[in-house]
């Protein structure tokens, strides 16, 4: 329930996010929590799913990062997030979808495959029409703000990062 985008400029990478958060059928407004988008250790989060599992590998890059940009780099970050993981909680798999960004370069994960981010990408229940939108040239506050209007799961407040993009 929630939706986070990405977009690849000339000179930057913009990512934003939704503010939905909820506990079976109720919304927790008013929150201004790290559950879907944040900036720790060098790298910016995006996660969709369960927020234990987002809040879990924030935990995790406090302490960790990639040894470089490279995507498998990237999958060996998350398969030792796994791993840790697993010792706190008894699971392994990865329940989230997320965007990454990290030194530069952004990527989509889900479980374990991992995608550079060239042009554009959305991640979430509205997901549709923030691709809609990232396709007709809108930014991503643009195009979480059409997922907000458009999709009963994504809500505003919209939280954005911009960090520089490595060429």
């Amino acid at each position: 329930m929630s939706i986070v985008c990405c977009k690849i400029l000339d000179d930057t990478i913009e990512i934003a996010s939704d503010s939905i958060t909820v506990r079976g059928w109720t919304q927790d407004k008013g929150r201004n929590n790290m559950a879907k988008l944040c900036d720790v250790n060098g790298m910016l989060i995006g996660g969709i799913g369960a927020a234990a599992e987002t809040s879990l590998l924030q935990i995790f890059c406090h302490t960790h990062q990639p040894a470089s940009s490279g995507e498998s780099d990237i999958v060996t970050l998350f398969v030792e997030f796994a791993e840790w993981k697993k010792k706190k909680t008894d699971k392994y798999e990865m329940e989230n979808t997320y965007i990454f960004i990290f030194d530069g370069l952004a990527f989509f994960i889900n479980s374990f495959f991992v995608n550079k981010i060239t042009t554009y990408e959305a991640i979430g229940v509205g997901q549709e029409f923030a691709l809609a939108a990232l396709y007709l040239g809108h930014n991503v506050e643009q195009a979480v703000a059409a997922a907000c209007e458009l999709c009963t799961m994504c809500e505003k407040p919209i939280k954005m990062l911009t960090v520089p993009r490595k060429k």
